[in-house]
């Protein structure tokens, strides 16, 4: 009887090993498979917006939960990436939104208001 009863500890203890370290696994993967596009930002009078935080909000299922943070280059260039199976539907320039139907490989260009 006791032999039995280490034996069914041990095995729910492997058991919940086994639930805690599968159970908790990131989302949004930083790598791996990503989509990802190119977007130039400008402000209106055409000068490049160098060194703004671009921020991504994406849909499309409980697995696209979250956005990331990015910030453009002195050119006004920065590459979005969001996990794959998502859609980037907003973004967000120095705190203001834009809606956006950006596809994976595309090239883009933003002028802020």
């Amino acid at each position: 009887m006791k032999k039995t009863m280490k034996i069914a500890g041990l095995m729910a203890l492997v058991m919940m090993v086994f639930v805690v370290t599968t159970a908790f696994t990131s989302v949004n993967k930083v790598d791996g498979d990503n989509y990802s596009c190119k977007v130039t930002i400008t402000y209106s009078d055409g000068s490049a917006a160098s060194y703004v935080k671009v921020t991504t909000e994406v849909s499309g299922g409980i697995s696209c939960l979250g956005g990331r943070n990015f910030e453009t280059n002195k050119n006004g260039e920065v590459t979005l990436l969001w996990a794959s199976g998502c859609k980037l539907k907003t973004i967000y320039v120095k705190g203001d939104a834009y809606s956006v139907d950006y596809k994976d490989g595309g090239k883009y260009k933003l002028t802020l208001n």
